[in-house]
């Protein structure tokens, strides 16, 4: 072999070198590449997860009961603080022997319905041997027809 065809062999050997380790690279560069998409799709799919989850929330009722005095008069509210409607509310005493609640409550429940920032005013009946405390139990339909029901524990 002339000096030449050496040359030209060590030439063609060190191609191949650089072209194994460009593959070898190119391989790897692509397996994390294709791992890294796997994570975004991931990531894209609780996102929409989340913002699915966070518009459900949004048209949700909330319903909250609180026990207050207004001047010498306590009351019950029962209030919708979320965005969504409820639908066909109840409101009721769990356990409660000595019930404070005067007549108006048969009027007034089941309520139809309760938009967002609307509330129940119900007269309570309170005096010196009341509890002072109340396990109160919300239930209602949402807009969707599905029953929920929500206890309260309020206090004088």
């Amino acid at each position: 072999m002339s000096k030449y065809e050496i040359i030209s062999t060590l030439v063609s050997i060190l191609a191949i070198v650089v072209s194994t380790i460009s593959l070898v690279r190119t391989r790897k560069l692509v397996q994390e590449q294709l791992e890294l998409e796997k994570v975004t799709a991931e990531l894209s799919k609780l996102q929409i997860d989340g913002i699915k989850r966070e518009k459900a929330e949004k048209i949700k009722p909330k319903l909250n009961v609180v026990l207050s005095k207004l001047d010498k008069n306590y009351y019950f509210y029962i209030t919708n603080t979320g965005q969504g409607t409820a639908y066909n509310v109840n409101f009721e005493l769990v356990d409660c022997e000595d019930s404070p609640l005067v007549g108006d409550l048969l009027e007034k429940f089941p309520h139809p319905e309760m938009k967002t920032n609307s509330r129940v005013k119900l007269i309570a009946a309170i005096h010196k041997q009341s509890p002072l405390k109340y396990q109160a139990k919300v239930s209602w339909h949402d807009s969707e027809q599905q029953a929920h029901d929500e206890t309260f524990w309020v206090t004088l």
